[in-house]
């Protein structure tokens, strides 16, 4: 019930302030069953929220940084939505764990490889091999959303929401080779990095990194 009134209050939401100066593209790519790895680029603290409510499934579940679950209400309520947490730049066993679980059970499971949220709506560059390690033990159907103009809704430093242009675009589902081309195994960090460079493909040019070595590989955790 508490995650129902959740998803239609962030469309209230979105809806009354983003208006029609919110766009949704490509949500036809969406599997409507099934485990599937959602993951994207993070440019802003409504982006999670929005990007979860519009997916039409109603067992969406999220990993979110253990920050904001150090207060018993918040965390209560958080946990109520379907997030749970993880402690950023470490190997968070108990994490990993649960994201297995959740895609085990045939959900959703939203994650940020980048592992933080970039407060200018350009990419952070480094990826975190948690996200790739997440999709190659699940063998789950990965989906591509890439996101901009949520960094403008609430700036840093405001709580305050304004009107701005927001897209979130949805690609096409694919699956983790087993092998590079080499033949050898992939690892979660080249996973990672492959994960984050679908999403880049959908950003509008003037957004994306110039060259693939502006991806680097980061630590273990891919929360937000």
């Amino acid at each position: 019930m508490i995650y129902s009134v959740f998803r239609l209050g962030v469309r209230i939401l979105a809806w009354v302030i983003l208006g029609r100066r919110m766009r949704i593209v490509g949500m036809e790519h969406m599997p409507r069953e099934g485990a599937v790895l959602v993951v994207g680029n993070h440019v802003g603290t409504v982006e999670p929220a929005l990007t979860g409510v519009f997916i039409p499934r109603r067992d969406v579940f999220y990993m979110a940084k253990s920050e904001l679950f150090r207060n018993p209400w918040l965390g209560w309520l958080f946990r109520q939505n379907h997030a749970f947490p993880v402690e950023r730049h470490t190997a968070d066993r108990a994490a990993l764990r649960a994201a297995l679980d959740v895609l085990a059970g045939g959900h959703v499971l939203l994650v940020y490889p980048e592992g933080t949220r970039s407060w200018d709506g350009h990419l952070i560059g480094e990826v975190q091999a948690g996200a790739g390690f997440i999709a190659r033990r699940s063998g789950a159907l990965i989906v591509p959303v890439a996101s901009w103009g949520s960094e403008r809704v609430i700036p840093r430093g405001s709580w305050i929401p304004r009107r701005a242009d927001v897209e979130l675009r949805i690609g096409d589902p694919f699956q983790l080779p087993a092998l590079r081309g080499d033949g050898r195994p992939l690892s979660s960090r080249e996973a990672a990095a492959i994960m984050m460079e679908r999403v880049i493909a959908l950003l509008p040019k003037e957004r994306r990194p110039v060259g693939a070595d502006m991806l680097t590989i980061g630590g273990s955790s891919p929360a937000a």
